[in-house]
């Protein structure tokens, strides 16, 4: 019960945070698209409100700052478009980012989403049956099928906002979602981003926004650290 009523929480803030965002028009910013790309690799950064960036600046959110560390080593990248919107789990990621993918069909693809599944304590089977329907679907779509870079779901357990709640509950449900996140990757060839590691050493107040539980633009940094080799070495002889 006690587990349950973490997981309504987790959910409160984030619908909170989609409402926050929503309102506030940060929406604007979503499905932009660079219109000066040119022939260089087309980038579309697929998830939730850690993909977003909820509650920082644009050029703090992760897929960005990954975007510009790429071309200073010599990687011509365009972010061009970031359709994530906080809450949504793989279902809705589905339904309302991939008609977003098939319209630009890009070159390249992150997906970081299952947070929000996790929290509503999704069964791991009907989690691994939405993230194979995603998969093939968003496989289909791009020019390259792997061309994508799947990125574990971090462990929000140790956030300021879970101070006091059962922590190995939450590490075991996390944990048991991104093995299926690996087991999928591996089938397919796909690469992965594993920041779950370094997100467990992130239990600072400077990590987090004021809600306690999105990562600051320091957090995000750690995670882009970690998510930046894999992709480059994913893309560097593209």
């Amino acid at each position: 019960m006690r587990l349950k009523a973490i997981l309504v929480i987790f959910v409160s803030l984030f619908v909170f945070s989609f409402v926050f965002w929503y309102f506030n028009q940060e929406n604007k910013n979503v499905n932009m698209i660079n219109k000066n790309s040119g022939n260089g690799i087309t980038y579309v950064a697929i998830g939730d409100s850690y993909t977003i960036g909820y509650g920082v600046n644009e050029d703090e959110r992760w897929p960005n700052v990954l975007t510009e560390n790429l071309k200073k080593e010599g990687i011509e990248i365009s972010l061009v478009s970031n359709p994530s919107v906080s809450g949504y789990t793989v279902r809705d990621v589905i339904y309302f980012e991939l008609p977003e993918v098939e319209r630009i069909k890009p070159d390249f693809v992150t997906v970081l989403i299952g947070a929000n599944d996790s929290f509503g304590q999704k069964e791991i089977g009907l989690y691994q049956k939405d993230l194979v329907e995603l998969l093939d679907k968003l496989e289909d779509m791009l020019p390259n099928p792997k061309n994508i870079v799947l990125i574990t779901i971090p462990d929000y357990s140790v956030s300021i906002q879970a101070a006091g709640f059962p922590k190995n509950e939450l590490v075991r449900l996390i944990s048991q979602y991104n093995n299926v996140i690996k087991k999928e990757a591996n089938k397919r060839g796909l690469m992965v981003a594993d920041i779950f590691p370094v997100s467990k050493n992130m239990t600072k107040a400077s990590d987090y926004t004021s809600d306690g539980l999105h990562p600051s633009a320091i957090g995000y940094l750690k995670w882009e650290r970690v998510i930046f080799p894999v992709v480059f070495d994913l893309l560097k002889d593209k």
